[in-house]
Protein backbone atom coordinates (compact mmCIF):
# COMPACT_ATOMS: atom_id res chain seq x y z
CA UNK A 1 0.00 0.00 0.00
CA UNK A 2 1.27 3.41 -0.89
CA UNK A 3 2.44 5.25 2.23
CA UNK A 4 0.96 8.66 2.92
CA UNK A 5 3.63 11.13 3.99
CA UNK A 6 2.06 14.33 5.28
CA UNK A 7 4.04 17.56 5.18
CA UNK A 8 5.29 18.97 8.44
CA UNK A 9 2.74 21.79 8.24
CA UNK A 10 -0.12 19.32 8.11
CA UNK A 11 1.18 17.44 11.17
CA UNK A 12 1.55 20.69 13.09
CA UNK A 13 -2.03 21.59 12.14
CA UNK A 14 -3.33 18.29 13.46
CA UNK A 15 -1.39 18.71 16.70
CA UNK A 16 -2.93 22.15 17.18
CA UNK A 17 -6.41 20.71 17.07
CA UNK A 18 -5.63 18.07 19.66
CA UNK A 19 -4.19 20.54 22.17
CA UNK A 20 -6.40 20.91 25.20
CA UNK A 21 -8.25 17.72 24.34
CA UNK A 22 -8.07 14.87 26.80
CA UNK A 23 -5.91 11.95 25.81
CA UNK A 24 -8.04 9.94 23.44
CA UNK A 25 -9.71 6.87 24.76
CA UNK A 26 -8.46 4.15 22.49
CA UNK A 27 -11.28 1.98 23.72
CA UNK A 28 -13.86 4.22 22.01
CA UNK A 29 -14.69 2.61 18.66
CA UNK A 30 -13.41 4.58 15.70
CA UNK A 31 -16.86 4.59 14.12
CA UNK A 32 -18.30 6.14 17.29
CA UNK A 33 -15.77 8.98 17.17
CA UNK A 34 -16.53 9.57 13.51
CA UNK A 35 -20.29 9.65 14.06
CA UNK A 36 -19.80 12.19 16.86
CA UNK A 37 -17.77 14.31 14.42
CA UNK A 38 -20.59 14.10 11.85
CA UNK A 39 -23.06 15.21 14.51
CA UNK A 40 -20.89 18.26 15.21
CA UNK A 41 -20.66 19.00 11.48
CA UNK A 42 -24.44 18.81 11.09
CA UNK A 43 -24.69 21.35 13.93
CA UNK A 44 -22.10 23.61 12.20
CA UNK A 45 -19.68 23.12 15.11
CA UNK A 46 -16.69 22.67 12.85
CA UNK A 47 -13.95 23.29 15.42
CA UNK A 48 -15.34 20.58 17.69
CA UNK A 49 -15.71 18.30 14.68
CA UNK A 50 -12.06 18.88 13.75
CA UNK A 51 -10.90 17.79 17.21
CA UNK A 52 -12.79 14.52 16.85
CA UNK A 53 -11.70 14.01 13.25
CA UNK A 54 -8.06 14.56 14.18
CA UNK A 55 -8.34 11.64 16.64
CA UNK A 56 -9.90 9.53 13.89
CA UNK A 57 -7.09 10.47 11.54
CA UNK A 58 -4.35 9.62 14.04
CA UNK A 59 -5.83 6.13 14.40
CA UNK A 60 -6.29 5.64 10.65
CA UNK A 61 -4.08 7.93 8.56
CA UNK A 62 -5.07 6.32 5.25
CA UNK A 63 -8.80 6.81 5.61
CA UNK A 64 -9.82 9.13 2.78
CA UNK A 65 -13.20 9.82 4.35
CA UNK A 66 -11.54 11.29 7.44
CA UNK A 67 -9.14 13.40 5.37
CA UNK A 68 -11.94 14.79 3.19
CA UNK A 69 -14.05 15.65 6.23
CA UNK A 70 -11.10 17.47 7.81
CA UNK A 71 -10.66 19.41 4.56
CA UNK A 72 -14.40 20.18 4.48
CA UNK A 73 -14.34 21.58 8.03
CA UNK A 74 -11.39 23.81 7.19
CA UNK A 75 -13.19 25.07 4.09
CA UNK A 76 -16.32 25.86 6.10
CA UNK A 77 -14.16 27.83 8.53
CA UNK A 78 -12.69 29.84 5.67
CA UNK A 79 -9.24 28.27 6.01
CA UNK A 80 -8.87 27.57 2.30
CA UNK A 81 -5.10 26.84 2.25
CA UNK A 82 -5.56 24.12 4.89
CA UNK A 83 -8.59 22.73 3.07
CA UNK A 84 -6.70 22.52 -0.21
CA UNK A 85 -3.76 20.86 1.54
CA UNK A 86 -5.94 18.04 2.88
CA UNK A 87 -7.86 17.52 -0.37
CA UNK A 88 -4.56 17.22 -2.22
CA UNK A 89 -3.44 14.60 0.32
CA UNK A 90 -6.56 12.65 -0.61
CA UNK A 91 -5.54 12.74 -4.27
CA UNK A 92 -2.14 11.31 -3.35
CA UNK A 93 -3.92 8.25 -2.06
CA UNK A 94 -6.77 8.19 -4.61
CA UNK A 95 -5.95 10.21 -7.72
CA UNK A 96 -9.54 10.04 -9.03
CA UNK A 97 -11.37 10.89 -5.83
CA UNK A 98 -14.29 12.96 -7.12
CA UNK A 99 -15.01 14.60 -3.75
CA UNK A 100 -11.49 16.00 -3.53
CA UNK A 101 -11.37 17.08 -7.19
CA UNK A 102 -14.78 18.75 -7.10
CA UNK A 103 -14.00 20.49 -3.80
CA UNK A 104 -10.64 21.75 -5.04
CA UNK A 105 -12.32 23.06 -8.18
CA UNK A 106 -14.84 25.01 -6.11
CA UNK A 107 -12.19 26.38 -3.75
CA UNK A 108 -10.09 27.69 -6.62
CA UNK A 109 -13.24 29.11 -8.21
CA UNK A 110 -14.01 31.02 -5.03
CA UNK A 111 -10.54 32.53 -5.30
CA UNK A 112 -11.24 33.37 -8.97
CA UNK A 113 -8.29 31.21 -9.94
CA UNK A 114 -10.10 29.73 -12.93
CA UNK A 115 -7.00 28.49 -14.72
CA UNK A 116 -6.32 26.20 -11.77
CA UNK A 117 -9.91 25.13 -11.19
CA UNK A 118 -10.63 24.31 -14.84
CA UNK A 119 -8.47 21.14 -15.08
CA UNK A 120 -10.26 19.59 -12.08
CA UNK A 121 -13.63 19.88 -13.86
CA UNK A 122 -12.13 18.63 -17.11
CA UNK A 123 -10.98 15.50 -15.27
CA UNK A 124 -14.37 15.08 -13.62
CA UNK A 125 -16.15 15.27 -17.00
CA UNK A 126 -13.81 12.60 -18.32
CA UNK A 127 -14.67 10.39 -15.36
CA UNK A 128 -18.44 10.93 -15.74
CA UNK A 129 -19.48 12.50 -19.03
CA UNK A 130 -23.20 12.37 -18.13
CA UNK A 131 -22.93 14.40 -14.92
CA UNK A 132 -24.73 17.70 -15.51
CA UNK A 133 -23.14 19.34 -12.46
CA UNK A 134 -19.61 18.74 -13.78
CA UNK A 135 -20.54 20.20 -17.17
CA UNK A 136 -22.12 23.22 -15.48
CA UNK A 137 -19.06 24.00 -13.41
CA UNK A 138 -16.85 23.45 -16.45
CA UNK A 139 -19.03 25.92 -18.38
CA UNK A 140 -18.65 28.59 -15.70
CA UNK A 141 -14.88 28.24 -15.77
CA UNK A 142 -14.67 28.44 -19.55
CA UNK A 143 -16.88 31.54 -19.47
CA UNK A 144 -14.77 33.22 -16.80
CA UNK A 145 -11.66 32.56 -18.89
CA UNK A 146 -13.31 34.17 -21.92
CA UNK A 147 -13.79 30.96 -23.90
CA UNK A 148 -17.44 31.57 -24.77
CA UNK A 149 -17.66 28.82 -27.40
CA UNK A 150 -16.50 26.11 -24.99
CA UNK A 151 -18.65 27.65 -22.25
CA UNK A 152 -21.82 27.46 -24.35
CA UNK A 153 -21.07 23.87 -25.36
CA UNK A 154 -20.57 22.87 -21.72
CA UNK A 155 -23.79 24.61 -20.65
CA UNK A 156 -25.64 22.81 -23.46
CA UNK A 157 -24.26 19.49 -22.20
CA UNK A 158 -25.39 20.37 -18.67
CA UNK A 159 -28.83 21.21 -20.06
CA UNK A 160 -28.94 17.96 -22.03
CA UNK A 161 -28.47 15.90 -18.88
CA UNK A 162 -30.63 18.10 -16.65
CA UNK A 163 -33.12 20.22 -18.63
CA UNK A 164 -34.80 21.48 -15.44
CA UNK A 165 -31.69 23.15 -14.02
CA UNK A 166 -32.82 26.78 -13.66
CA UNK A 167 -29.25 27.98 -13.16
CA UNK A 168 -28.19 26.47 -16.49
CA UNK A 169 -31.29 27.83 -18.26
CA UNK A 170 -30.57 31.31 -16.90
CA UNK A 171 -26.94 31.13 -18.01
CA UNK A 172 -27.83 29.90 -21.49
CA UNK A 173 -30.50 32.56 -21.99
CA UNK A 174 -28.04 35.21 -20.79
CA UNK A 175 -25.25 33.95 -23.07
CA UNK A 176 -27.58 33.79 -26.06
CA UNK A 177 -28.71 37.34 -25.35
CA UNK A 178 -25.15 38.64 -25.05
CA UNK A 179 -24.16 36.90 -28.30
CA UNK A 180 -27.27 38.32 -30.04
CA UNK A 181 -28.92 34.94 -30.57
CA UNK A 182 -32.25 36.45 -29.58
CA UNK A 183 -34.56 33.65 -30.70
CA UNK A 184 -32.59 31.04 -28.78
CA UNK A 185 -32.55 33.36 -25.76
CA UNK A 186 -36.34 33.74 -25.88
CA UNK A 187 -36.85 29.99 -26.29
CA UNK A 188 -34.64 29.17 -23.32
CA UNK A 189 -36.16 31.96 -21.23
CA UNK A 190 -39.68 30.68 -21.87
CA UNK A 191 -38.71 27.23 -20.58
CA UNK A 192 -37.16 28.71 -17.44
CA UNK A 193 -40.05 31.01 -16.58
CA UNK A 194 -42.53 28.17 -17.11
CA UNK A 195 -40.76 26.31 -14.30
CA UNK A 196 -39.93 29.31 -12.10
CA UNK A 197 -41.99 32.39 -13.09
CA UNK A 198 -40.62 34.59 -10.30
CA UNK A 199 -36.94 33.84 -10.78
CA UNK A 200 -35.26 37.26 -10.56
CA UNK A 201 -32.32 36.43 -12.82
CA UNK A 202 -34.65 35.11 -15.52
CA UNK A 203 -36.88 38.15 -15.18
CA UNK A 204 -33.92 40.43 -15.73
CA UNK A 205 -32.92 38.54 -18.87
CA UNK A 206 -36.52 38.99 -20.02
CA UNK A 207 -36.29 42.72 -19.27
CA UNK A 208 -33.15 43.02 -21.38
CA UNK A 209 -34.88 41.25 -24.25
CA UNK A 210 -37.79 43.70 -23.97
CA UNK A 211 -35.26 46.54 -23.94
CA UNK A 212 -33.62 45.22 -27.10
CA UNK A 213 -37.02 45.07 -28.81
CA UNK A 214 -37.92 48.59 -27.54
CA UNK A 215 -40.91 47.10 -25.70
CA UNK A 216 -40.93 49.68 -22.92
CA UNK A 217 -44.16 48.44 -21.32
CA UNK A 218 -42.60 44.97 -21.11
CA UNK A 219 -39.49 46.39 -19.44
CA UNK A 220 -41.62 48.15 -16.83
CA UNK A 221 -43.79 45.12 -16.11
CA UNK A 222 -40.85 42.71 -15.84
CA UNK A 223 -38.52 44.89 -13.75
CA UNK A 224 -41.39 45.85 -11.46
CA UNK A 225 -42.14 42.15 -10.91
CA UNK A 226 -38.51 41.52 -9.96
CA UNK A 227 -38.30 44.57 -7.70
CA UNK A 228 -41.55 43.61 -5.94
CA UNK A 229 -39.60 40.67 -4.52
CA UNK A 230 -37.21 43.00 -2.75
CA UNK A 231 -34.47 43.32 -5.35
CA UNK A 232 -32.88 46.76 -5.82
CA UNK A 233 -30.51 46.25 -8.75
CA UNK A 234 -29.06 49.61 -9.76
CA UNK A 235 -28.79 48.74 -13.46
CA UNK A 236 -32.37 47.50 -13.74
CA UNK A 237 -33.78 50.43 -11.82
CA UNK A 238 -31.94 52.56 -14.36
CA UNK A 239 -33.54 50.83 -17.36
CA UNK A 240 -36.91 51.04 -15.56
CA UNK A 241 -36.51 54.82 -15.28
CA UNK A 242 -35.49 55.01 -18.95
CA UNK A 243 -38.50 52.92 -20.02
CA UNK A 244 -40.82 55.35 -18.20
CA UNK A 245 -38.98 58.20 -19.95
CA UNK A 246 -39.66 56.70 -23.38
CA UNK A 247 -43.35 56.45 -22.49
CA UNK A 248 -43.36 60.08 -21.25
CA UNK A 249 -44.24 58.98 -17.70
CA UNK A 250 -41.84 61.66 -16.57
CA UNK A 251 -42.62 61.73 -12.83
CA UNK A 252 -42.11 57.95 -12.61
CA UNK A 253 -38.90 58.24 -14.61
CA UNK A 254 -37.50 60.96 -12.35
CA UNK A 255 -38.53 59.00 -9.24
CA UNK A 256 -36.55 55.88 -10.20
CA UNK A 257 -33.53 57.75 -11.52
CA UNK A 258 -33.44 59.98 -8.46
CA UNK A 259 -33.49 56.85 -6.28
CA UNK A 260 -30.10 55.95 -7.76
CA UNK A 261 -28.80 59.42 -6.95
CA UNK A 262 -30.11 59.11 -3.38
CA UNK A 263 -28.29 55.78 -2.96
CA UNK A 264 -25.14 57.34 -4.46
CA UNK A 265 -25.26 54.79 -7.27
CA UNK A 266 -25.62 57.42 -9.97
CA UNK A 267 -23.50 57.41 -13.11
CA UNK A 268 -23.15 59.76 -16.04
CA UNK A 269 -26.07 57.90 -17.65
CA UNK A 270 -28.31 58.51 -14.63
CA UNK A 271 -27.77 62.24 -14.92
CA UNK A 272 -28.08 62.21 -18.69
CA UNK A 273 -31.55 60.65 -18.51
CA UNK A 274 -32.55 62.92 -15.63
CA UNK A 275 -31.47 65.83 -17.80
CA UNK A 276 -33.63 64.55 -20.66
CA UNK A 277 -36.61 64.02 -18.34
CA UNK A 278 -36.39 67.51 -16.84
CA UNK A 279 -35.95 68.95 -20.33
CA UNK A 280 -39.22 67.32 -21.37
CA UNK A 281 -40.80 68.76 -18.22
CA UNK A 282 -39.58 72.23 -19.30
CA UNK A 283 -37.45 72.47 -16.17
CA UNK A 284 -34.46 73.80 -18.08
CA UNK A 285 -32.32 74.80 -15.11
CA UNK A 286 -32.58 71.35 -13.49
CA UNK A 287 -32.04 69.73 -16.86
CA UNK A 288 -28.83 71.70 -17.40
CA UNK A 289 -27.69 70.83 -13.88
CA UNK A 290 -27.93 67.11 -14.60
CA UNK A 291 -26.27 67.34 -18.01
CA UNK A 292 -23.36 69.12 -16.33
CA UNK A 293 -23.19 66.35 -13.73
CA UNK A 294 -23.17 63.81 -16.56
CA UNK A 295 -20.17 65.58 -18.04
CA UNK A 296 -18.48 65.74 -14.65
CA UNK A 297 -18.88 61.97 -14.23
CA UNK A 298 -18.47 61.24 -17.93
CA UNK A 299 -16.01 58.61 -19.07
CA UNK A 300 -17.89 57.21 -22.06
CA UNK A 301 -18.25 58.04 -25.73
CA UNK A 302 -21.51 59.89 -25.00
CA UNK A 303 -19.92 63.06 -23.63
CA UNK A 304 -20.54 64.88 -26.92
CA UNK A 305 -24.27 64.20 -26.46
CA UNK A 306 -24.24 65.76 -23.00
CA UNK A 307 -22.65 68.95 -24.37
CA UNK A 308 -25.11 68.95 -27.27
CA UNK A 309 -28.02 68.64 -24.82
CA UNK A 310 -26.65 71.61 -22.90
CA UNK A 311 -26.37 73.50 -26.17
CA UNK A 312 -30.01 72.75 -26.94
CA UNK A 313 -31.10 74.06 -23.53
CA UNK A 314 -29.03 77.23 -23.90
CA UNK A 315 -30.55 77.78 -27.34
CA UNK A 316 -34.09 77.44 -25.93
CA UNK A 317 -33.13 80.00 -23.29
CA UNK A 318 -31.86 82.25 -26.11
CA UNK A 319 -28.36 82.14 -24.65
CA UNK A 320 -26.84 81.70 -28.10
CA UNK A 321 -23.24 82.45 -27.23
CA UNK A 322 -23.36 79.83 -24.49
CA UNK A 323 -25.01 77.40 -26.91
CA UNK A 324 -22.17 77.95 -29.39
CA UNK A 325 -19.60 77.07 -26.72
CA UNK A 326 -21.46 73.85 -25.86
CA UNK A 327 -21.84 72.77 -29.49
CA UNK A 328 -18.18 73.49 -30.16
CA UNK A 329 -17.32 71.27 -27.21
CA UNK A 330 -19.65 68.55 -28.49
CA UNK A 331 -18.05 68.74 -31.94
CA UNK A 332 -14.57 68.47 -30.42
CA UNK A 333 -15.56 65.15 -28.78
CA UNK A 334 -17.37 63.77 -31.83
CA UNK A 335 -17.47 65.74 -35.11
CA UNK A 336 -21.04 64.85 -36.05
CA UNK A 337 -22.47 66.64 -39.06
CA UNK A 338 -25.57 67.81 -37.20
CA UNK A 339 -23.40 69.78 -34.77
CA UNK A 340 -22.23 71.85 -37.75
CA UNK A 341 -25.82 72.85 -38.39
CA UNK A 342 -26.39 73.83 -34.76
CA UNK A 343 -23.22 75.88 -34.75
CA UNK A 344 -24.30 77.64 -37.92
CA UNK A 345 -27.80 78.25 -36.54
CA UNK A 346 -26.57 79.75 -33.27
CA UNK A 347 -23.91 81.90 -34.99
CA UNK A 348 -26.72 83.04 -37.30
CA UNK A 349 -28.93 83.99 -34.33
CA UNK A 350 -26.22 85.70 -32.25
CA UNK A 351 -23.87 87.56 -34.62
CA UNK A 352 -24.68 90.28 -37.10
CA UNK A 353 -21.78 89.16 -39.27
CA UNK A 354 -23.21 86.10 -41.00
CA UNK A 355 -20.00 84.84 -42.62
CA UNK A 356 -19.21 82.29 -39.90
CA UNK A 357 -22.82 81.07 -39.87
CA UNK A 358 -22.70 80.72 -43.65
CA UNK A 359 -19.50 78.68 -43.45
CA UNK A 360 -21.01 76.25 -40.94
CA UNK A 361 -24.24 75.94 -42.92
CA UNK A 362 -22.22 75.18 -46.06
CA UNK A 363 -20.15 72.55 -44.29
CA UNK A 364 -23.35 70.95 -43.10
CA UNK A 365 -24.95 70.91 -46.55
CA UNK A 366 -21.78 69.34 -47.95
CA UNK A 367 -22.12 66.49 -45.45
CA UNK A 368 -24.32 63.40 -45.79
CA UNK A 369 -26.73 64.37 -43.00
CA UNK A 370 -30.26 65.13 -44.21
CA UNK A 371 -32.04 66.15 -41.02
CA UNK A 372 -31.76 69.94 -41.45
CA UNK A 373 -30.74 70.07 -45.10
CA UNK A 374 -33.73 72.04 -46.44
CA UNK A 375 -33.53 74.69 -43.75
CA UNK A 376 -29.75 75.02 -44.15
CA UNK A 377 -29.97 75.23 -47.96
CA UNK A 378 -32.65 77.92 -47.83
CA UNK A 379 -30.73 79.84 -45.20
CA UNK A 380 -27.52 79.72 -47.24
CA UNK A 381 -29.30 81.42 -50.15
CA UNK A 382 -30.77 84.05 -47.84
CA UNK A 383 -27.43 84.78 -46.13
CA UNK A 384 -25.63 85.09 -49.45
CA UNK A 385 -28.13 87.77 -50.46
CA UNK A 386 -27.72 89.61 -47.15
CA UNK A 387 -23.93 89.58 -47.41
CA UNK A 388 -24.10 90.76 -51.02
CA UNK A 389 -26.30 93.73 -50.14
CA UNK A 390 -24.15 94.57 -47.10
CA UNK A 391 -21.23 94.96 -49.46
Amino acid sequence: MKHLILPLLLCISLTAFTQGVAVQNTQVPLETLYQKALTKISAYQFEDALKLLSQCYIRDQYNITFINQIAYCHAQQGRYPDAKLYYKETLKVDSVNVTAMSSLGRLYEQERNYKTSLPYYQQLVQLDSTNSYYHKRLAYNYSKLGDMFSGINAFLKAYEFNPRDIEVIEQLSDVYLRTQNYEFAKEMLQKGLYTDPNNIKLLYVKARLHKHDSEHEGVIETVTQAMSQGDTSNYYQMILGVAYLYLDSLNQSVFHLQELVNREKDTEHTHHYLGVAYHKMDSLERSAEHFELAIEKGISSKIDMYYADLGSIAEEQKKYKKAIAYYEKAYSYDPKDEYLFHLGHNYDLYYKDKKIALRYYQQYVDSVDQKYRKYATDRIERLKELIHFQR
